[in-house]
């Protein structure tokens, strides 16, 4: 980098990563938010408030300034040579990347910014808790200066690992309220995604206590709590096929799959898929199933529309959320070495693109 960057910004790009494509493919940062008047002449906060107040009307004024707050910072506060953090959904890693350029708005209108990406390639866990915990702001735009992050992002991108900052992990909610992420507007416990952060602890779990052959164990016990009825491939050589499954008493009823199963930090690629396709075929089955902890490369996830009927994918998110959706059912064994309990907790009212 040509010169040392100043501050550290959190950008989402969207809650279903819908924004990513644009981001990934053509460099450009856009947060949505239904904003499509040009804010090239707003060059303060109260300005953007303005237009805010002219856009969304039937908002409350706590809401209106929310949005004024964060849009503000996306178009006017963030400078050039600024790092940004940006949680890639379709990936299942973290982007960093570094701000070339102005405010420009896009042809319909959106906010958008000029960017260089140097690394898309993150995975969550190369980060502590606390950094995390920064990271899991509900805000779409919000500054993270808390526990040396910007030091310790820059060390992620020499070394691939968070060096941390001596800060003992978060144990209340009165301490996750003062480490939240610093902006001009006050940050309220509701707008912490208590719910990524929760999945953020899950995930560590998994990673530590489910390595290798036992992280195939758990794949497994997901889908025999979905009704397959599965047999995994002893530890060692696997041909490609680490677990068969089908439906029916003994299996022989579809959907029958074939899984493939990436633990650690392998990432997925193309001659993964390929040899998956060829398990698939070989054994006549039905579908094909391709499970990566560490995610896919751009090559894999850019054909699952068109594998849509024949390969799903499974990185972290998908795990996760199939886990959680039939704990009940797995095995004692697997829910000691993972033990988890619901909570509830208020719904927080969405941002437009957020």
């Amino acid at each position: 980098m040509t010169t040392i960057p100043q501050r550290l910004w959190l950008v989402r790009l969207g809650r279903d990563g819908e924004h990513e494509p644009e981001a990934l493919d053509r460099n450009l940062l856009n947060i949505g938010f239904s904003m499509v008047r040009n804010l090239s002449a707003a060059g303060t906060r109260d300005q953007v408030l303005d237009i805010v107040r002219q856009t969304f009307p039937e908002a409350k004024p706590a809401t209106q300034g929310n949005y004024a707050a964060q849009i503000n910072q996306f178009v006017n506060t963030i400078a050039e040579g600024d790092l940004v953090i940006s949680p890639l959904k379709s990936l299942g890693k973290i982007g960093i990347a570094r701000v070339v350029g102005p405010y420009s708005p896009l042809p319909d209108g959106r906010p958008a910014r000029p960017i260089e990406w140097l690394t898309t390639e993150v995975p969550r866990d190369a980060f502590r808790q606390d950094l995390l915990y920064s990271f899991g702001a509900f805000m779409t735009v919000c500054e993270i200066r808390r526990n040396n992050a910007l030091t310790r992002v820059l060390a992620v991108l020499r070394t691939g690992r968070d060096p941390g900052d001596g800060v003992q992990p978060v144990t209340s909610s009165r301490r996750l309220i003062a480490d939240a992420p610093a902006t001009d507007e006050p940050v309220a416990e509701e707008q912490l995604d208590l719910e990524r952060i929760a999945r953020d602890q899950i995930e560590r779990r998994i990673s530590s206590s489910f390595v290798g052959h036992d992280f195939t164990r758990l794949v497994a016990a997901i889908l025999t709590a979905q009704g397959y009825q599965t047999h995994v491939s002893p530890p060692g050589p696997d041909a490609g096929i680490d677990i068969v499954a089908g439906r029916g008493a003994l299996g022989f009823e579809g959907p029958r799959l074939v899984v493939q199963v990436k633990s650690g930090d392998v990432t997925a690629d193309q001659p993964a898929l390929q040899g998956l396709l060829g398990c698939v075929q070989d054994t006549h089955a039905d579908q094909g199933l391709l499970v990566s902890w560490s995610g896919f490369k751009p090559t894999v996830r850019k054909r699952t529309n068109d594998l849509y009927f024949r390969v799903r994918f499974w990185g972290r998110d998908e795990i996760v959320s199939a886990l959680l959706d039939v704990y009940p059912r797995l095995p004692e064994a697997i829910r000691a070495e993972l033990p988890l309990r619901p909570i509830w907790t208020l719904v927080v009212e969405g941002e437009p693109g957020a």
